[in-house]
């Protein structure tokens, strides 16, 4: 006769959420997000990211480039890190500008590329691209291509 020593996988019972933790959650949204939680909460609408190269994409979804007097490429490269739940780590930085050399047109990049990256953020990553990339350095292109025809306003 064989004697097994092993346990049997327990069920875990579903617990309620903590009124205290929900009412610190609600806060803390509130202040953390000037626009709401319902705003926080749509940032992360859409599948989860299970790919490094769809983190870019889906910060290029965000961004909006400044207008140019003129029709050409604008190409942003921005280094940051994500912590295994999609949040930047420390501030992102530009490294990388190809612009036309309007005046003030740079500073305005910077703070567009910033903008999009604090908009799309945190980012829903898979539990398995969070554990792959939490705390490596990533670099990501941007490019906006110019606006042609009647639209653009010299």
């Amino acid at each position: 006769m064989k004697v097994c020593f092993c346990e049997q996988p327990q069920k875990r019972q579903a617990t309620a959420l903590n009124p205290v933790w929900l009412r610190a959650l609600l806060l803390f949204c509130f202040i953390a997000f000037p626009g709401g939680c319902t705003e926080a909460l749509a940032q992360t609408d859409g599948p989860p990211l299970n790919l490094p190269g769809q983190i870019g994409g889906r910060i290029a979804q965000c961004w909006k480039a400044p207008q140019t007097q003129a029709a050409q490429v604008i190409e942003v490269t921005v280094r940051l890190s994500f912590s295994s739940a999609g949040v930047p780590i420390g501030e992102p930085r530009v490294v990388y500008i190809r612009a036309p050399g309007e005046p003030g047109l740079r500073e305005k990049i910077v703070a567009s590329v910033l903008a999009a990256v604090r908009a799309c953020t945190p980012l829903p990553f898979t539990p398995s691209l969070g554990a792959a990339i939490a705390g490596r350095m990533l670099a990501i292109r941007l490019r906006s291509l110019p606006l042609l025809g009647p639209q653009r306003q010299t």
